[in-house]
């Protein structure tokens, strides 16, 4: 079995032809969350995106239409995402699951509910988000509105254990040696936000690179 049979069934003839059709016609899901975020350094921002149910909401009666269904399982540390057609026809779409010690099973649940999210946008083609919500991995404060409703509830910051898409060694690597140069305060915040950014999963509390950057900070002379 080569690479490609791994991630879509033998013939897909028949569930391209669904997924062009759904496509055509989806209308993408309204961004129903408004988020203001206090990032570690203490910068602000906001953006906006479309929640897990809103995207099934939207995508729902035109899956159904076109005679496809998604379905999400977790198994052996992977989220699996299959995308099928009444046909037998199918694509699939694996995502692990890098668990660091977590005994909160709220917070465990949060984070698999954010990587079914970007999964089932991505095999769907949905566009849910003007930016990516995982902030709170990184200590960040992230307040989520419901975008017109008053009412609102806070993430606050993330606990000592938290699941999340894995990076690799290279990329650790590289951010421990560019930390290793820093020797201001400004530095610091900047080699910070650049890999909070890019690879969220790499500045979970307790981290390797999460416990060289407090090491380097209280290193650094207080501006």
């Amino acid at each position: 079995m080569n690479d490609q049979t791994t991630f879509m069934s033998q013939e897909i003839n028949e569930i391209s032809k669904a997924l062009s059709g759904f496509q055509s016609e989806l209308k993408q899901p309204k961004l129903n969350k408004d988020v203001k975020v206090t990032t570690k350094s203490g910068k602000n921002y906001s953006f906006k995106y479309a929640d897990l149910s809103a995207c099934v909401e939207a995508a729902a009666p035109t899956l159904k239409k076109h005679e496809l269904a998604v379905t999400q399982i977790i198994t052996d540390g992977k989220l699996i995402t299959l995308l099928v057609h009444s046909s037998g026809q199918w694509f699939r779409s694996d995502v692990n699951i890098t668990l660091s010690g977590t005994s909160d099973y709220q917070d465990l649940g949060s984070a698999i509910t954010y990587l079914k999210r970007y999964s089932y946008c991505a095999i769907l083609g949905i566009v849910a988000d003007t930016d990516d919500d995982a902030n709170a991995a990184c200590g960040n404060q992230a307040q989520f509105n419901d975008t017109g409703k008053a009412a609102s509830t806070s993430r606050g910051k993330k606990s000592t254990g938290t699941a999340a898409i894995a990076f690799t060694g290279e990329q650790l690597k590289q951010a421990l040696a560019e930390l290793e140069t820093v020797t201001t305060n400004a530095e610091y915040q900047r080699v910070w936000e650049k890999y909070s950014t890019a690879y969220p999963a790499m500045c979970v509390k307790d981290s390797e690179f999460y416990k060289a950057c407090e090491k380097k900070a209280s290193e650094l002379p207080e501006s």
